[in-house]
């Protein structure tokens, strides 16, 4: 027996020996991507199996795997995560290298990297000497709150001090958590990242802000506690697709603020989301906005609202759009679920565009080939867009027209236009600008001044009516409108 078990024992010894033996050492790119790419948000269980792999091929298998786990959305082509995170590094060593140091490797490139730009950052360029004669140099604060992740602290602050003049920002204390304002001291924890995996909650769904408001798309449940107008306009597209301006406006008394040395910062999240009629999300569009105002801005938009304007294309099967607002500091949501009709811009047919109203002139002919990409309703007349008008002001009308015929002698077409002003279902006027000279195109915009002479207060409807000259074929479309004095 005794025997026996010295011989198994010296066994399982060479075989351990042997397996030691076959394990093939970490290659050089390998050690790089666990030191280098990798260090801030491996957990030391996953680091143990990696160093533990026997082939460079089992490590190749776990690397893949590694990215894939973190993968928001496995269905796209790109690994959202993977390529957040490495810009992420490209940006802490853009902005935060010096002193010979990489800036992934520095404390606001760490920090940086995990949890991305902060909400709002506060500079002091000022040095002084404590009573032990310590230099300190310029000092940041980062801010954050409302990060993705719900087991991460709603308010973060970590201050940053250049302690040796060197360019380089140290942690002075780090991680202010919750309303009370407690502070964890760096000093007392090991910066190895004792509490790295507290830490690295952050990175496993940047994108999950997104995942909230998905959710609300989902129940399709209607939310007003932040109060916003919006509009959509339909024009076409390109391949048969509709392309969608839309305009967003919030008052800025609805909107919750943050107030920091005179400065009022906001932050809000939107985001636009269309399924079709089996209730497939087939779109989807989301936008941070941060912005800031001094106190005496503030004043004077006290009765003003916020506005954005963004812009999509959407398949002929869209079916209804949901638009979500998230205040990003009280966590109050609104939300719009309205479903959607499209013009037949896809017929052979002539057909219009729906009717902008807009206050700046902006000066060209009255009519212009249409253009999608960047185009001129996109970068000039949105940031316009308005329905109320002075009396006296310059009202200009925007709208295209599709599908135009050519006469057949001179391969031009042959557009008249004319507008009809209505108050109270009554005819007030009409106008008929100049006629634009004949092109080639079947599908063109028109862009009219009009001047709101001896209008009174009130509501008024325009009409335009355009007719195609050539088939004899008319269309009109009309928008409502305010004068005020």
């Amino acid at each position: 027996m005794a025997l026996s078990i010295f011989f198994s024992f010296g066994l399982s010894q060479e075989t351990a020996k042997s397996k030691k033996e076959l394990k093939e050492p970490l290659s050089k790119w390998s050690k790089q991507w666990l030191e280098e790419v990798v260090a801030y948000i491996i957990t030391g269980a996953e680091k143990n199996v990696f160093i533990n792999l026997p082939t460079e091929l089992e490590r190749g298998k776990f690397i893949v795997n590694f990215w894939k786990k973190k993968d928001p959305n496995p269905e796209t082509q790109e690994n959202e995560f993977k390529l957040e995170y490495y810009k992420r590094i490209a940006l802490a060593n853009k902005f935060f290298g010096d002193s010979g140091i990489e800036g992934w490797r520095t404390e606001r490139g760490k920090i940086y990297i995990l949890l991305g730009p902060p909400n709002q950052i506060q500079r002091d360029f000022r040095t002084s000497t404590t009573s032990f004669s310590l230099f300190h140099g310029a000092k940041e604060i980062w801010h954050y709150w409302n990060l993705p992740n719900p087991r991460l602290p709603y308010n973060m602050e970590f201050v940053f001090v250049e302690r040796f003049g060197t360019g380089n920002y140290v942690l002075e204390r780090s991680l202010s958590l919750g309303q009370d304002s407690r502070a964890l001291d760096m000093n007392s924890l090991s910066y190895t990242f004792d509490y790295m995996e507290y830490m690295t909650e952050a990175m496993k769904n940047p994108f999950e802000n997104a995942d909230k408001l998905r959710g609300i798309v989902t129940t399709q449940v209607t939310y007003s506690q932040i109060p916003y107008e919006y509009e959509l306009f339909y024009l076409k597209g390109p391949e048969k697709r509709t392309h969608v301006p839309l305009v967003f406006e919030i008052p800025y008394s609805a909107l919750p603020q943050k107030v920091i040395e005179d400065e009022y910062y906001f932050s809000l999240t939107l985001l636009v989301n269309v399924s079709n009629n089996l209730g497939q999300i087939i779109f989807e569009k989301s936008k941070d906005i941060n912005f800031k105002h001094t106190s005496t801005k503030m004043n004077s938009l006290k009765d003003k609202t916020f506005r954005l304007q963004t812009s999509f294309s959407l398949d002929p099967d869209a079916h209804k759009i949901h638009l979500v607002v998230l205040d990003n500091f009280s966590g109050k949501v609104g939300t719009t679920h309205q479903e959607i009709s499209f013009p037949k811009f896809d017929s052979s047919e002539m057909s219009l565009s729906d009717i902008i109203l807009f206050s700046k002139t902006y000066e060209g002919e009255q009519r212009k080939t249409v253009r999608r990409e960047g185009g001129f309703v996109e970068d000039k007349i949105l940031s316009e867009i308005s329905k109320v008008f002075q009396s006296g002001q310059g009202l200009n009308v925007y709208f295209e027209v599709y599908n135009l015929s050519l006469k057949p002698e001179t391969g031009l077409n042959d557009l008249d236009v004319e507008y009809l002003f209505l108050h109270s279902g009554k005819l007030l006027g009409q106008v008929t600008p100049p006629k634009a000279r004949p092109t080639v195109e079947k599908d063109c915009l028109v862009q009219t001044t009009l001047r709101l002479k001896n209008f009174k207060p009130g509501e008024y409807t325009l009409q335009a009516k355009v007719t195609d000259s050539n088939s004899g074929k008319s269309l009109t479309k009309e928008i409502q409108f305010m004068v005020t004095r």
